[in-house]
């Protein structure tokens, strides 16, 4: 898990040059001693990333995000697909396969408002423009857990069973 400054909170308040740098001293130290660093988390390019139809790996869903231990559905994760430049992209945790995390993801793009593979999910955490997004639900994302980063972040519960709701009515999920 690494953790650090939303670009949208800060935006929000004031500029004091003293705090910035204490709290991110501070974020500095905190992820020193977790044993990560933002700049090498976001180095590191997924390797083994498999992307397969929901319906195929169709299972119980249900919202338990906690910030300790494992990637856990409802928590938002970051992962570094290996494109032309890599991209960083931001998935919803649906469930697990063994050591990989199954997400679906997240686009800001306008374009996906009248797409039925979409559902808008609204702004948040994941988005650092504030802008609305979507989750695409027919297409699932299949990374191992060391691939992917974890700030802290998680979908708010009624947003995650609107999805979960989705999923349960067109993929046959639990």
């Amino acid at each position: 898990m690494i953790f650090r400054r939303s670009k949208r909170a800060a935006s929000k308040r004031p500029a004091s040059n003293a705090l910035d740098q204490g709290l991110d001293q501070g974020l500095a130290l905190l992820n020193e001693r977790l044993g990560s660093s933002p700049r090498e988390g976001a180095r590191k390019i997924a390797s083994h990333l498999l992307v397969t139809p929901t319906a195929k790996v169709a299972r119980s869903i249900y919202y338990a995000p906690d910030m300790d231990g494992q990637a856990e559905p409802g928590e938002i994760v970051w992962v570094t697909v290996p494109s032309s430049p890599p991209q960083e992209r931001s998935l919803v945790v649906i469930g697990r396969e063994h050591r990989d995390v199954l997400g679906l993801l997240i686009s800001p793009e306008e374009q996906h408002r009248d797409d039925e593979h979409w559902l808008g999910i609204g702004s948040g955490e994941w988005e650092d423009t504030g802008e609305p997004c979507w989750v695409r639900l027919d297409k699932t994302l299949m990374v191992p857990e060391s691939e992917v980063q974890r700030r802290g972040t998680y979908i708010p519960p009624r947003r995650f069973e609107r999805i979960a709701n989705r999923l349960r009515d067109r993929f046959d999920w639990v």
